[in-house]
């Protein structure tokens, strides 16, 4: 019988949290004004006797779910996409309860998507990717989505866009965990159709046109499913910023298994974007994944060019926020969307 420990976990959490200080270099990813995290949370299951999950225990639970909250915190993460999370719109709260709690602050939420599955007859809890965010920072625009109508990439594949509150600007955030490799060669298929779908449903984006893909899309660089995001016009990140960069250790051998791939309106306003190695190289106490977190820092808008998005109608205007409104400032006179001069607040 499928035990739920959803409760007493919260209980546990909101009384046991407890912050660290990073055993690895935090990676720098320059004066950026959001960061945007990466993480294959490795089986993150409530549901502690499914087949699959990474923690047999309460105490393994509050342990794990510790251990991410303070990565992500020392990340100074702005969202948080995550994939191989359980099935339900509950599992990210226990994240960002305990993040909220060592910050001290209560401006983590996740977005809540509907997806469910109850586990399989052979006791494996199906997984999802997701969103956390800092309800402060910015806020989900559109709809949460996918390129698959049904099926479990339906929830592996997800697309949500947001917008950056101080400056309006938009972007949008492809999370993904491609087919996994079951042998030499196997699934390849598969993981090929799911590049092809993402690729398409990617380009019926309309709203904006400063796209980031990022996930453990489980092909290395130079594999074909790698290779069709490239042919797209989307470029690996990690590569450009670090050309020995890494995420994942298979026995020694080292290479690229969580991408962050951006187009090319997306990539100029990237500022850095490196793998974190808390779980590679952080030790045991540290490690609770088998996948190193990333990071990406992006200032929006800040480069002219293809897709730049010009809202105002003064070029030369700088934005400014009072009050929660977005107004544009010129010699020291205020306007408001329309170009109208603005004097009362």
């Amino acid at each position: 019988m499928r035990k739920i420990y959803l409760l007493t976990v919260m209980t546990v959490l909101s009384l046991s949290v407890w912050a660290w200080n990073s055993p690895v270099t935090i990676p720098d990813v320059g004066n950026a004004r959001l960061h945007i995290v990466g993480q294959n949370a490795e089986n993150y299951l409530t549901n502690l006797d499914a087949s699959n999950s990474s923690c047999s225990t309460q105490a393994d639970f509050t342990t794990k779910t510790n251990k991410m909250a303070n990565a992500f915190l020392a990340l100074q993460a702005d969202i948080v996409s995550i994939c191989e999370v359980e099935e339900n719109d509950q599992v990210l709260g226990y994240i960002c309860d305990a993040m909220n709690t060592i910050l001290g602050q209560d401006v983590y939420t996740f977005i809540t998507d509907g997806l469910y599955e109850f586990v399989s007859p052979d006791e494996y809890q199906p997984l999802k990717s997701g969103f956390i965010y800092r309800r402060d920072k910015v806020t989900p625009y559109g709809n949460n989505s996918s390129p698959y109508r049904s099926g479990e990439y339906n929830h592996r594949l997800r697309i949500q866009a947001f917008k950056e509150i101080s400056t309006d600007e938009i972007f949008t955030l492809s999370m993904n965990h491609f087919k996994a490799k079951s042998g030499a060669g196997q699934g390849e298929s598969t993981r090929i159709q799911n590049a092809n779908n993402l690729v398409s449903a990617l380009d019926n984006i309309s709203y904006d046109p400063d796209i980031l893909i990022m996930g453990d899309l489980n092909a290395y660089m130079g594999e074909e499913p790698i290779e069709i995001l490239e042919n797209a016009g989307y470029e690996e990140q990690l590569i450009v910023y670090d050309e020995n960069a890494y995420t994942y250790n298979y026995y020694g051998s080292l290479g690229i298994l969580d991408h962050v791939m951006a187009n090319s309106t997306m990539a100029t306003q990237i500022t850095g974007a490196y793998a974190y190695h808390i779980n590679t190289a952080g030790g045991y106490y540290y490690k609770y994944s088998d996948h190193d977190a990333v990071v990406v820092g992006i200032n929006l808008g800040t480069q002219q060019g293809e897709g730049f998005e010009q809202k105002s109608p003064l070029p030369e205007a700088r934005k400014v926020l009072i009050n929660g409104v977005i107004y544009f400032e010129l010699n020291g006179t205020r306007y408001d969307l329309f170009g109208r001069h603005i004097t009362d607040y």
